[in-house]
């Protein structure tokens, strides 16, 4: 099984678009559900959780400028680490799935969602996300598709599960007997008090960093050492 039999074969390219419209702009979008959530057994928490996370995320559009030689410009920013499958054991709640998913969705990453034990309530919150602006090639429920089968597509990056500390074997096993290169683990594993989503660096672990470095001085940013350099002996 490929991802490209969940999203389709424009998957790299929606992907991509996705990725590019940036923490703001993916967290005004996402915003827009919230007064629309469908009803669940911790719906008002769920309320209160999902703005906080997305305020977060608005936070990260702002890459960090980094020291470097003269004529040339740095920074540090981040961006989506890649296909991200969020998964909920029989302890999860849907406050922390929802919160495991709008994360990885405002960071820019494309989601598989399965929402057991509550799949019903699942596939009416992708709905509502396709239905404010989510592309359908972000976003695809896989509740019908065994977890193994899940946890060796070859494009996986990332698995956000949400389950209790002692389910999370059921995880790391077949993850750590895959081939390539690891795939991270983002486990909230507090599911009623969801207290790892609420640490400050959670969010971090659904991006990876990069460094972009442009070249001032080839397109005229500092004229000074230019002049320096015409009146040299």
């Amino acid at each position: 099984m490929t991802d490209h039999q969940f999203f389709g074969p424009e998957a790299a390219s929606v992907f991509e678009t996705w990725n590019r419209r940036g923490f703001a702009a993916r967290c005004d979008l996402l915003g827009g559900a919230l007064a629309q959530l469908p009803l669940c057994a911790d719906h008002e928490e769920q309320s209160r959780l999902l703005p906080r996370l997305l305020d977060r995320a608005r936070l990260l559009d702002q890459p960090i400028e980094l020291p470097g030689p003269t004529g040339e410009s740095n920074e540090l920013y981040e961006t989506a680490r890649g296909l991200t499958l969020v998964v909920g054991s029989d302890s999860a709640t849907p406050r922390a799935l929802a919160g495991q998913l709008f994360a990885a969705l405002a960071c820019g990453n494309p989601v598989i969602f399965s929402a057991e034990p509550e799949p019903e309530w699942g596939s009416r919150l992708v709905t509502l996300l396709h239905q404010v602006g989510v592309p359908r090639g972000v976003l695809v429920c896989a509740d019908n598709a065994p977890l193994e089968t899940l946890l060796q597509l070859p494009s996986l990056t990332l698995v956000a599960p949400v389950c209790r500390p002692e389910e999370l074997i059921r995880i790391q096993r077949p993850l750590a007997e895959r081939d390539g290169l690891l795939v991270q683990l983002a486990a909230e594993t507090d599911p009623d008090g969801c207290t790892t989503l609420l640490q400050p660096d959670h969010l971090h672990r659904f991006l990876t960093e990069k460094t972009r470095t442009i070249n001032t001085t080839a397109v005229g940013g500092n004229a000074t050492l230019l002049e320096l350099g015409s009146s040299a002996p």
